[in-house]
């Protein structure tokens, strides 16, 4: 599996020429829409810096979308959701356990607001 950071670059390019459709297996003839990354590009800082201290991944180790959640991370070095969450408050002495969705765009925001204040 290849992973990549922020927008698909080259892999969406690619996907676009071939008219992002699955030309085999079980969901061949099926296409592929990626959810959008224009809100954890805004916070492409954060998400590097989060990715590489909560789970140790490196950039252009990983793919984030929009969509995006703690819940994609699980079983990650067997660490579960409270785990995940824990650590969370460990590096950024935050408390996220409220997002129920585990939502990596709102917690981004949230640590954005928590450095430089709710704009207002």
């Amino acid at each position: 599996m290849t992973f990549s950071t922020g927008s698909l670059g080259a892999a969406d390019t690619q996907m676009k020429k071939n008219d992002k459709i699955i030309p085999s297996g079980p969901f061949k003839g099926k296409k592929i829409e990626f959810a959008p990354t224009t809100g954890v590009d805004m916070f492409f800082e954060i998400s590097e810096d989060f990715m590489k201290r909560i789970f140790d991944f490196e950039p252009g180790e990983y793919l984030i979308t929009d969509e995006s959640s703690l819940f994609d991370f699980t079983g990650l070095d067997k660490m579960e959701l409270s785990d995940i969450q824990q650590k969370i408050r460990d590096v950024y002495d935050m408390d996220v356990s409220d997002i129920e969705s585990g939502n990596l765009l709102e917690i981004f925001t949230r640590i954005h607001h928590r450095k430089y204040g709710v704009p207002s």
